[in-house]
């Protein structure tokens, strides 16, 4: 995949949150607003057909009355972790 340059302009104020938050995480600004860009558009992006079989298995299953499920205080006490 490649990668494409682009001149952006942003207000000083939103400059200056984005170098708080780059600094949070350890990270230059630049290196921040790339990751925080690049996460926001996989967000908008199609899932992958792995996803997509697994979530028409999970339906079918569903539909079928074959989808086991258990109360999410039985996953937490599975894993450690109690409300």
């Amino acid at each position: 995949m490649g990668k494409t340059k682009k001149l952006i302009e942003l207000d000083d104020k939103a400059i200056e949150i984005l170098e708080n938050q780059a600094k949070l995480q350890k990270r230059s600004l630049k290196n921040y607003i790339e990751y925080t860009l690049e996460d926001t558009a996989m967000r908008y992006s199609e899932p992958s057909e792995e996803y997509k079989k697994m979530m028409d298995d999970m339906l079918n299953r569903m539909e079928n009355g074959t989808l086991e499920t258990m109360p999410i205080t039985e996953v937490l006490k599975r894993y450690g972790r109690e409300l």
